[in-house]
């Protein structure tokens, strides 16, 4: 494999036990990977919770799995390294579930197969539809993008569109 290649058989094996102990210490499961970079194995476990996460929660849940991995034989190469992390504000959409989750949110998304000519698209959730398509709406307008031809897909880390400092205030002050 090459560096950043996903090698998704052993993962698919030990994904409900990862998903188990991560909900378990209280946290939600986003996702995890199996990546090789630089001839390294590399297990990247996603972690979340509302009040968001922090270094405790990932060296927690990192403990935990990593004990929970060397008891068992879950398929994982002799030599992998462990990551245990936030997903981060682009997090990455990897169920379906997740587009119902973010409607109304900026996204960019990685097609196997192009639509309107383009394989990459950026856009905002509009709705899903029937557990198969995402609707999107981009410059191009309204696309109906079958979920089965999205190959990698992240939430777009959009600033809060706001005024300067003391803007409102000013402005407030000059219509009185």
């Amino acid at each position: 494999m090459v560096k950043g290649e996903r090698e998704t058989s052993g993962i698919s094996r030990i994904h409900d036990n990862i998903r188990e102990l991560v909900e378990n210490c209280g946290y939600e499961y986003v996702g995890s990977e199996l990546l090789v970079e630089d001839r390294r194995s590399v297990l990247e476990v996603f972690i979340d919770s509302l009040g968001g996460i922090n270094v405790k929660d990932c060296e927690t849940v990192s403990r935990r799995l990593g004990k929970m991995l060397d008891e068992g034989n879950p398929g994982l190469p002799e030599r992998y390294f462990l990551q245990v992390s936030s997903p981060g504000v682009e997090r990455p959409l990897l169920r379906f579930g997740d587009y119902e989750r973010f409607v109304g949110k900026m996204v960019r998304i990685k097609l196997r197969e192009a639509v309107i000519e383009r394989k990459t698209l950026t856009g905002v959730i509009e709705s899903s539809i029937d557990g198969k398509i995402v609707l999107l709406e981009c410059e191009a307008g309204s696309l109906n993008i079958l979920f089965e031809n999205i190959l990698k897909a992240n939430l777009v880390f959009e600033l809060p569109k706001s005024n300067k400092p003391g803007t409102k205030e000013k402005n407030r002050r000059r219509q009185q």
